[in-house]
């Protein structure tokens, strides 16, 4: 074979190999959307559940999504529903599942679980009680009062019923009383409630403060490594704003991958809960999932049916965003 024929069949496979490279420039990954909304109002609870919203506005992943993100504290969920049905808060964190579901299967609102927040963890959450309470077992909470954040029913009572039933304690003899977390410490000193269902910051802060004793974990055995909370919006704000909440999804995705190292959760603690540095440096703290798994969401709402809380199966992965 000549050069010359030599050349003449290089040159088609030469053409080919610049369409192959043009066309694969061509399809690859289109830039994000610019957010349609780029202030957003998003309020939290004081705990660490929602330490990666505050990693991601400290460390400027918003902004570089082009958000600018106004964080407004909250001491219980239900306190936020209001905001989002009038439009005055765009998401919530750290809103206890059991409270937007059962909203959701009321019809008192229609809302969009935008990202999860956290997933328990042994000593995370605590039932405690004062050391001079008398109360050394579980099955002694027949009849007292337990303090919780939210009215009832509520993530806490979910978990608790379901452990003490496992124990052979009747839930319904429990008498739920409540109350912000940090007043519920304060009652527990006074005897005012026999017992307290806390979250971390608040564990370790009982324990410096009175000297609270844990009693049971609410969220072991039936309930281990049990869904606690997530982020929500309104299904209006997640029509409207799909470029927003796709943003807002990106840097918390990136914000919970990076709280996967404690030392970043626990430097950042001290700027929204009330604890000192040393004091977050001994916390238990939760796992942080990155991606919305609808399928860990169905065990709450499918308890929540077997508890009579809702009356129908509620199917989360219609409530997840897309």
């Amino acid at each position: 074979m000549s050069p010359r024929t030599r050349s003449a069949l290089r040159v088609p496979a030469l053409l080919a190999g610049v369409a192959l490279l043009v066309g694969a420039c061509s399809t690859g990954p289109a830039a994000p959307e610019r957010p349609e909304k780029t202030s957003i109002t998003v309020t939290g609870l004081p705990i660490v559940d929602v330490a990666p919203l505050h990693l991601a506005q400290q460390q400027g992943l918003f902004a570089q999504q082009g958000l600018d993100v106004t964080i407004k504290p909250l001491t219980s969920s239900n306190q936020s529903l209001p905001g989002l049905a009038d439009g005055s808060v765009d998401i919530v964190a750290g809103g206890n599942y059991v409270t937007f579901f059962e909203a959701q299967a009321r019809k008192e609102t229609d809302i969009r679980v935008v990202a999860e927040a956290a997933l328990a963890s042994p000593g995370l959450d605590q039932v405690v009680t004062s050391p001079r309470s008398g109360i050394t077992d579980p099955r002694q909470l027949a009849g007292r009062t337990v303090a919780v954040n939210t009215p009832a029913p509520n993530i806490q009572t979910l978990t608790l019923n379901r452990v003490l039933a496992s124990r052979g304690v009747d839930p319904a003899s429990v008498r739920y009383v409540t109350m912000p977390f940090a007043q519920s410490v304060t009652a527990l000193d006074s005897g005012g409630v026999d017992a307290a269902w806390l979250v971390e910051p608040f564990v370790t802060q009982a324990e410096q403060s009175i000297g609270a004793l844990p009693l049971v974990d609410p969220t072991s055995g039936p309930t281990d490594a049990f869904p606690l909370d997530g982020y929500f919006t309104t299904a209006r704000f997640a029509a409207q704003y799909p470029a927003t909440i796709a943003a807002f999804r990106r840097a918390l995705s990136q914000a919970s991958e990076r709280a996967a190292d404690d030392e970043q959760v626990t430097s950042s603690l001290p700027s929204y809960t009330p604890i000192s540095a040393t004091t977050a440096g001994i916390l238990t703290l939760p796992e942080y999932p990155s991606t919305l798994q609808p399928r860990r969401l169905q065990r709450v709402a499918d308890l929540m049916t077997q508890a009579g809380m809702i009356p129908d199966r509620l199917d989360t992965s219609s409530l997840a965003v897309r």
